[in-house]
């Protein structure tokens, strides 16, 4: 998990030390020093928060058959039609968080999406299309830097020194499920049906183009879990519980997807609440939603909106509403226990 930013020792230390040299030094100059200081480590601090999209070495064409179980999530994705949809909270509804006013009305297009979250299984597939041979045998989790070959470890690491600025899975984290094996990178035992978790946002939308598709936007996420009906949860309006969603359990201790097929939408998508929060393409910018003011620019530095609660902090009725919009911790160039994803695509790409 990701601690709030703190200044570095070495900062402080020069700070201690121009407040030492106070007889050498006016007050006022030793006041723009400290804060000249702990600007640049601030500005330090949030360009990593808020990184731009960074670049990933290119990933072999998309092969079904060298990835048959990605191949399968795409040729199933469920049809969006197009029409107008209610996005938002009701106003007045307890449940609602200000972020999520007001409640408007868009015309979305016809898009599919992703019956699922991606799987480890999935994610691995793309793993083994990148230019990286793992070397060894290590469990997701469990992995070290002699796994990987050394010019690829930023792509696949958290705990290096330095710690990279932008990796497309946290292998080493413990919440990781995708190890490796015999030169490939493989989900860890019984894992494998999972939804893969310790993705970084680029992670998920660089996975998602090698398959032709792409991110849902947020609003087409809220489209597809709330139906033109305007559902209160993605199965309709009973509160939440652990046969509608996969919710209240340890963390790491995830379910494989569709675990909870009474919590469908009519439409037939699972795990629309619970189970991880999905990363949208959206910046985090407030309402209401504009496809056109820079929110959808793939390339901006910002937070992204995640989507539909999780099963160890976002367990409560009112964070697993369709409308709910104010995930825990989205630092874009992180991985997350608590964060996967699912694809979407016009109606006019490929299946």
């Amino acid at each position: 998990m990701i601690d709030q930013p703190k200044a570095s020792s070495a900062s402080l230390g020069s700070v201690e030390t121009c407040a030492r040299d106070e007889n050498r030094m006016g007050t006022r100059e030793i006041q723009l020093y400290v804060l000249t200081v702990f600007g640049l480590v601030w500005l330090s601090i949030a360009s990593a928060v808020h990184a731009a999209f960074p670049a990933f070495p290119q990933a072999m064409r998309f092969n079904p058959k060298s990835a048959p179980k990605s191949a399968q999530q795409q040729a199933s994705m469920v049809l969006i039609p197009g029409g107008t949809y209610t996005i938002g909270a009701p106003t007045g509804d307890p449940r609602a968080a200000p972020d999520a006013l007001p409640a408007h009305r868009l015309k979305i297009a016809s898009f599919r999406i992703d019956r699922t979250e991606v799987t480890n299984k999935q994610f691995a597939e793309f793993l083994n299309a990148l230019p990286v041979s793992p070397i060894g045998t290590a469990l997701g989790g469990e992995v070290e830097p002699e796994n990987i070959p050394e010019d690829h470890q930023y792509l696949l690491l958290q705990y290096l020194d330095p710690r990279p600025p932008y990796p497309i899975i946290q292998l080493d984290d413990e919440e990781a499920r995708i190890g490796m094996r015999d030169g490939l990178f493989v989900a860890n035992p019984g894992f494998e049906n999972h939804p893969v978790a310790e993705t970084t946002w680029a992670g998920a939308v660089t996975y998602c183009a090698w398959r032709g598709a792409r991110l849902p936007t947020e609003v087409e996420w809220e489209a597809a879990a709330r139906g033109k009906e305007g559902r209160i949860y993605p199965w309709g309006k009973a509160p939440p519980t652990t046969e509608l969603a996969v919710i209240h359990r340890e963390s790491g201790d995830t379910l494989a997807v569709g675990s909870t097929p009474r919590g469908a939408t009519p439409e037939g998508l699972l795990d629309m609440a619970g189970s991880l929060q999905e990363w949208t393409s959206t910046l985090y910018r407030p309402y209401p939603y504009r496809s056109d003011d820079g929110r959808e620019d793939l390339t901006q530095s910002g937070e992204r909106v995640t989507r539909g609660g999780d099963y160890v902090f976002e367990v409560a009725a009112d964070k697993l509403t369709t409308w709910h919009r104010t995930g825990y911790s989205r630092r874009v160039s992180s991985g997350h226990r608590q964060i996967g994803f699912r694809c979407a695509a016009k109606v006019s790409d490929p299946a």
